[in-house]
């Protein structure tokens, strides 16, 4: 059996469907996109997620006209959020990447990532301003630049793509693995794959790769990223097993982005090991101290806003003994623990060294702990938690460069960590318009690929660029795509 389509989109999460719907409007009439998941679990790591979307803006009254009706009755007269420019985006990718993102594609996420939030809003997306803001004076004030989510978080937004497509006339089949693509260095023209009722072969005038990164396969954890991956969560979808990013690699595709990098953040210990939900995300970090079973402090909690360092700070817990940690707070930081603890379960004392005794730690070291950093806090900055305010602890190894206070306020409280993955930083290269490049830095005719299957970031990443990079990317694939189909 063979069919014949314009556009084969492999993958039906954003990136796919913001593609498919993008070529729609470009004048392709035959559309599909294949899924490898049944219909209950399409939407990759999107399903698992709450979700935003890093954008340039012009600030309060210009994002507060984007939230949906309800929550604009609930904020008004209290929302806040300092404007983010384009500068602002361009030196947080440049910044947290150490110069290595693609100067080209960060450019082109840049400028155009208002661009691409405006097409999904007259497409019939609903926003929600989704971060927890800083409650100052009854004025909520929000990290400038990353506000915005979808109204029913990821897997609402999936559901939206999906629904879109549909009106467009766009096929979704899913239970559809792709077992090989039908190419080579030059060329591509369809693809083979693996369906219910057997293997048949899908001609296509181009093919849109967006099958996300490889972080649900132990084995390719274990080939690619740091030691002990293997035995790493996996914060999201268990589909994306990397399979198809290997195909197009065979074909002599280009490979970009970090291989042994990826978004790595900290989670509830307890966590299921896959498809894990935001109810066990732990990123209240920054207002207290992490110490491993040993007692001691292994990194900088507060750098930055944790929007600039959830990602990497998984890794720093995965390198710890037995791969976990804990979070420890007094009461001065409570209205600082984002939604999620609300499900969590903390161990609690009325002493530091009670609670390093309930949590296995030899409560002299964390005693020790304790008292260096609060000996150590800078006492003579005011503390602002709206704002990376410089209030640190003096001469501490590792620093603790923002919002310091000491930790003497009990009943004490402790959360046991450990690092998951949620994606994979290596990938294709492409250029800004989607087409997959070769190691002789050609387009692949008839190839193309966006989301986490396309490697872009190295180290770190902002938080929700790549939310965004999917809609600016996709709707450059598939109007690229649909153009080179109706040649």
């Amino acid at each position: 059996m063979s069919e014949k389509y314009d556009v084969v989109v492999v993958g039906g999460a954003s990136a796919g469907y913001a593609a498919a719907v993008a070529a729609s409007h470009a004048g392709a009439e035959r559309i599909i996109v294949i899924e490898k998941a049944p219909r209950d679990e399409v939407g990759g790591n999107c399903r698992f997620s709450k979700m935003g979307f890093r954008t340039v803006h012009e600030g309060t009254d210009d994002l507060f006209e984007m939230l949906n009706a309800d929550q604009q009755d609930e904020l008004r007269g209290k929302f806040k959020v300092r404007p983010y420019t384009k500068e602002d985006f361009a030196s947080d990718l440049d910044r947290v990447t150490k110069g290595l993102v693609d100067p080209e594609l960060a450019r082109t996420l840049v400028e155009d990532s208002r661009d691409a939030i405006d097409w999904m809003t007259e497409l019939g997306h609903k926003w929600l301003a989704w971060q927890q803001p800083v409650d100052r004076d009854g004025v909520l004030e929000f990290p400038p630049g990353t506000v915005l989510g979808p109204v029913g978080g990821g897997l609402g937004l999936v559901e939206q793509w999906i629904k879109i497509g549909n009106e467009l006339g766009i096929e979704l089949r899913t239970d559809t693995r792709v077992s090989s693509i039908i190419g080579d260095f030059n060329r591509v023209t369809g693809v083979i794959v693996d369906g219910p009722e057997g293997r048949y072969e899908i001609e296509a005038k181009t093919v849109i790769l967006a099958s996300g990164g490889f972080q649900a396969s132990a084995e390719r954890r274990a080939r690619y990223l740091p030691p002990g991956s293997d035995l790493m969560k996996v914060r999201g979808s268990r589909h994306n097993t990397g399979e198809v990013l290997d195909m197009a690699i065979q074909l002599g595709a280009d490979t970009s982005g970090q291989w042994q990098g990826g978004h790595a953040s900290p989670i509830d210990a307890s966590a299921p090991n896959v498809e894990v939900n935001n109810n066990v995300n732990r990123y209240a970090y920054p207002y207290g101290i992490s110490v491993n079973i040993n007692g001691d402090r292994f990194f900088d909690e507060s750098e930055r806003h944790r929007t600039y360092t959830y990602a990497k700070t998984g890794w720093a817990v995965a390198r710890q003994p037995d791969g976990v940690a804990f979070q420890i707070y007094d009461q001065q930081a409570n209205g600082m623990y984002p939604d999620a603890y609300r499900a969590a379960t903390p161990v609690e004392a009325d002493s530091i060294r009670e609670l390093a005794e309930k949590i296995g730690i030899d409560p002299t070291a964390l005693e020790r702990t304790v008292n260096e950093y609060n000996n150590s806090v800078n006492e003579s900055v005011p503390y602002d938690a709206t704002v990376e305010d410089g209030r640190n602890a003096v001469g501490l190894t590792p620093p603790h460069s923002n919002w310091a206070l000491p930790i003497n306020q009990g009943p004490f409280r402790a959360y046991k960590v450990t690092g998951a993955i949620t994606f994979s930083f290596g990938g294709l290269k492409t250029n800004k318009d989607g087409q997959v490049l070769n190691t002789s830095q050609k387009p692949i005719r008839g190839l193309y690929a966006n989301g986490d299957i396309v490697g872009m970031f190295y180290h770190n990443y902002p938080s929700t660029s790549g939310m965004t990079r999917n809609v600016v990317f996709g709707g450059r694939a598939g109007a690229h795509a649909a153009t080179e189909a109706g040649r």
